[in-house]
């Protein structure tokens, strides 16, 4: 009960002060997991999907450039990055010199053609072996395609990880990447767009993927425990990618265009209309400007 007279005043600005502070707690509760990094230490890590290789780049055509994150590079570097702190990842690994430089390995296409377990090793160490020559520093990983899918899982297993094992890894940015997989049709869009010598073991667990009812649920609780851990994740992709939407490029199949989103999963998940020649659909979002906005507004300062 407040008493009359002089400290009623006092005890009303208590009460103001208090119920201003409940959803002050409420909002500490939601970031309490953000991750807080000095200036300049985020470097970016881009991650090459199937049949790739090392600085492939494509024939160009209606604006856009396949196989290269060469425009998403230089939107960073606008943004103020050094571009000695946007890496390419390499499948086939690659060292860490004694003055702390990445360098990727080359490789060629088939070498991609693994399962993500195979995958992801070389990526971890590469990591491990970065971050041990510069110890604040922090990743995004960026990852077009199957690299998107990796790219994601590695988020996931950067959120299950004990704190003292943890590669330092931020955020996460997948474009056009099947995060929950693809039907068996698709082999016919891969065998068709790319030369290279096939095992379809990449494809084929991206099919088991598809196949899997408790898909769904696995994506979003790795969603889930992404954020709680602080790991930004932003999914974006295109709804005229012919990898996915084969009804809308050749007038029958499955559509898996829903595959590259998690939306009211992901911080970030965004569709595109993006409407270029059907064979560069699955590279078009790496030079459209609004999905290359995005990813760098989203990404943030270095």
């Amino acid at each position: 009960m407040i008493r009359p007279g002089a400290s009623q005043p006092r005890a009303w600005r208590r009460l103001a002060v208090a119920l201003l502070f409940v959803p002050l707690l409420a909002l500490g509760a939601l970031a309490g997991a953000a991750k807080c990094y000095p200036p300049n230490t985020r470097v970016v890590v881009f991650v090459q999907g199937l049949y790739s290789s090392l600085d492939a780049s494509g024939p160009v055509a209606d604006g856009v450039e396949p196989h290269t994150f060469d425009t998403l590079k230089q939107a960073f570097i606008a943004k103020g990055y050094d571009p000695a702190k946007l890496l390419d990842f390499s499948y086939a690994g690659g060292t860490v010199s004694a003055g702390g430089v990445w360098h990727p390995a080359p490789y060629g296409c088939e070498i991609t053609d693994r399962t993500s377990g195979q995958n992801l090793a070389p990526l971890e160490q590469m990591l491990r072996d970065y971050r041990a020559a510069h110890p604040k520093a922090h990743f995004t990983l960026i990852g077009h395609s199957l690299g998107g899918y990796l790219a994601f899982l590695e988020g996931a297993r950067e959120a299950a990880r004990p704190a003292a094992q943890q590669l330092g890894i931020d955020a996460v940015v997948t474009l056009d990447a099947p995060l929950k997989g693809v039907n068996a049709d698709k082999k016919f869009v891969l065998d068709i767009s790319s030369p290279c010598a096939k095992t379809y073991l990449a494809g084929g667990e991206l099919v088991e993927v598809r196949q899997d009812p408790a898909t769904p649920a696995t994506r979003a609780a790795q969603a889930a425990a992404m954020a709680q851990q602080g790991i930004r994740l932003a999914t974006l992709g295109s709804d005229f990618d012919c990898l996915y939407n084969l009804p809308y490029c050749i007038g029958s199949g499955t559509d898996d265009t829903d595959s590259q989103f998690l939306p009211g999963q992901a911080a970030l998940s965004r569709a595109y209309e993006i409407h270029v020649n059907p064979f560069l659909s699955h590279f078009a979002i790496l030079a459209n400007a609004a999905a290359v906005s995005d990813t760098v507004r989203f990404v943030g300062a270095p």
